[in-house]
């Protein structure tokens, strides 16, 4: 009894050995403890007197001496064991029991020590496995950015025909092997076209040949067809000699069955296999054929996006290092020439609360200045306000009867364009615009890369725009929209500096609204706020972008001109006096007619020093007054000047 419960026990630890689920602290001493295992199944066959239960105790402790010592020490547990059995025999059994112990002790150990290493083995092949797979999985793949040229379509194309070149050498090694083991004459590849509905000639067995060279096209060509319409393997010839073989070659994706063509082979004299073999053959080589094609098409999709990402990475890295708007405009307009195959390139940027947009920076060939306003009803306008983006293969019909940017601009024929909005959050702030040399010029594909462009761009857009923003509010003056007072200062100190280093003469005319007091006591301060912008208005329609207009304090307004002399100031001067003097301010239903003084002078052509322009300029101003307002008043010298400026104390 005894003898067989120890057997139990030594087959269940055996058993868990072998499962590995043996707590850490056995593998940690399995050295002493199978030799202690080994000593108590001595001393149990002496006590048992021979059992076998006993002597199969011996032989599982005397494997495991021999997996965890090596096999010299598991023969000494095997001798032991058999002079435990010899020992006990000699008491009285016969010598045949000690043999037929000895035997059995072995071949009971045997069966758990070999099932173990069979285990271990399994193991370690599987090991195997999972180490190359993760090595596939894990090969480093190239991350240096690709430059955004490398999108543009020609250099596409180049790439895709190499690509193309190395899988149709490919396929056509694939079909002389296969041509090779059925000793065929050729094997054909015929790729299925939609468009044309028929089968074309895309790979072929035959070397150095243009062309298929064995096929039969009146005789073979309709059983081709018919495999590819019906989906089923055709045969041409008798039983006994099979000319030709045609099978479907189909892709399966996401369970959808597609016909990518048919697989061809023939032979004028039979093919080696029989009809029966064909039909089993056939079909898996068709299907070979088809995990090549899906491969190659899986190739260049990752191809594609690999080179698209890792461009739009590089224009990244190019456009979040501009800091100001008309710099980070020139980047994004830039890189949009990049990835496309256009010649020019506008980026605009939408004001959505009032439905109209500002030109930020345009290829210098387009007669597009920044800030020119692109309205609502123009085809960029409409694009935004609809948050789609619109790709044009031929603009020239399109912009011929709804404006491309503003309807003040004379009809310009765009061959071809593509305008994508700039969204974040739902709300459009902006559209990357690209005109193409010749129609059908920018394609789809270049047209979804504008788009990615678009896409990371905007984030850097839309910081450099908010800063700008800011920037202007603490700059401009909330009810005219024109600059304040203190950039007003700043930016005359600039101008006289530049005259002094650049020399010419640089203009400053004063505007002053006449009885404007009697305007806000007669109609109230809200007409007179309305005056005001009309004004602000008139004067920053008329004046150059480089000219700064600006309201000064209260009714009175400056406008700086530079590089400008008193002649050219007085004929701007008179023109807006006359433009304030007809149009009238329709407040409430009332028109409301005012006038406006204007004093100008120069500098260095009316005071010698840049401190004096302002009050010279002032000194006018005061005279227009004097002479009856609604005019315009020029200091010529400095002799009107107050002592202090004429004697050149401050």
């Amino acid at each position: 009894m005894l003898s067989t419960i120890a057997l139990v026990v030594a087959v269940g630890l055996a058993g868990l050995a072998i499962r590995g689920w043996l707590p850490p602290v056995f593998t940690r001493l399995r050295k002493p403890l199978s030799a202690g295992a080994v000593l108590v199944a001595a001393i149990l066959v002496v006590l048992a007197g021979g059992a076998m239960p006993a002597i199969a105790v011996v032989g599982i402790a005397a494997w495991a001496m021999a997996e965890v010592f090596g096999v010299a020490i598991g023969v000494a547990a095997f001798a032991l064991a058999g002079l435990s059995a010899a020992a006990t025999v000699a008491k009285g059994g016969p010598v045949a029991l000690t043999i037929g112990g000895a035997v059995f002790a072995a071949s009971t150990g045997a069966l758990p020590y070999f099932y173990a290493r069979h285990i271990a083995s399994v193991h370690a092949r599987r090991e195997r496995r999972v180490t190359r797979l993760e090595a596939q999985i894990t090969r480093p793949t190239p991350t240096r950015p690709l430059p955004t040229e490398a999108l543009k379509r020609e250099v596409l194309l180049s790439v895709e025909r190499t690509e193309a070149t190395k899988d149709l050498a490919m396929l056509d090694g694939f079909l002389r092997d296969l041509r090779d083991q059925i000793q065929a004459d050729e094997a054909i590849f015929w790729r299925w076209s939609e468009e044309r509905d028929t089968l074309i000639p895309q790979a072929w067995s035959t070397e150095e040949s243009d062309r298929p060279e064995f096929f039969r096209v009146k005789d073979w060509g309709p059983l081709a067809r018919w495999s590819a319409q019906e989906r089923i393997v055709s045969f041409d010839g008798s039983e006994e000699s099979t000319l030709l073989a045609s099978a479907p070659v189909i892709a399966v994706q996401e369970e959808e069955k597609t016909l990518q063509g048919v697989l061809t082979v023939s032979c004028n004299s039979g093919l080696a296999l029989n009809r029966e073999a064909l039909k089993e053959w056939m079909p898996r080589f068709a299907g070979q054929l088809a995990s090549y094609l899906e491969l190659f098409d899986m190739r260049t999709h990752y191809s594609r996006s690999s080179r698209r990402n890792q461009a739009l990475i590089e224009a990244m890295q190019r456009l979040q290092v501009h800091k100001s708007a008309e710099a980070l405009g020139a980047a994004v307009c830039e890189a949009a020439l990049e990835v496309t195959s256009g010649r020019s390139a506008v980026l605009i940027r939408w004001l959505p609360q009032d439905a109209y947009g500002l030109v930020q920076y345009a290829s210098r060939e387009l007669a597009l200045e920044p800030g020119m306003i692109i309205g609502k009803d123009t085809l960029v306008g409409r694009t935004c306000r609809d948050g789609l983006p619109l790709l044009l293969h031929d603009a020239r019909a399109v912009t011929r009867s709804e404006p491309a940017y503003t309807s003040s601009l004379s009809y310009r024929p765009i061959p071809s364009m593509v305008v994508v909005p700039i969204v974040v959050e739902q709300r459009v702030i902006g559209a990357v615009v690209v005109e193409g040399a010749e129609p059908a010029s920018i394609g789809v594909e270049e047209a979804r890369n504008v788009g990615l462009l678009a896409a990371v761009a905007r984030a850097f857009l839309e910081k450099v725009w908010e800063i700008e923003e800011v920037s202007q509010r603490a700059r401009t003056d909330g009810l005219t929209g024109l600059y304040n007072r203190r950039y007003f200062d700043e930016q005359l100190r600039r101008v006289i500096a530049e005259t002094d280093r650049f020399g010419g003469t640089s203009s400053l005319i004063l505007v002053d609204i006449d009885d404007f007091k009697a305007v806000n006591d007669t109609y109230g301060h809200e007409a007179g706020d309305a005056v005001l912008r009309q004004l602000g208005k008139i004067l920053s329609d008329g004046v150059r972008t480089v000219d700064v207009c600006a309201r000064y304090g209260g009714e009175e307004l400056v406008i700086l001109l530079p590089q400008t002399p008193i002649a050219g100031a007085t004929e701007l001067a008179e023109r807006l006096r006359a433009a304030v003097a007809d149009r009238a301010v329709l407040f409430e239903g009332t028109p409301i007619r005012v006038s406006a003084s204007f004093g100008i002078a120069g500098y260095p052509e009316t005071v010698p020093h840049g401190d004096w322009l302002f009050p010279a300029a002032d000194r006018a101003l005061y005279q227009a007054k004097e002479k009856g307002k609604n005019c315009v008043k020029s200091l010529l010298t400095s002799e009107g000047l107050p002592m202090k400026y004429r004697s050149g104390l401050q």
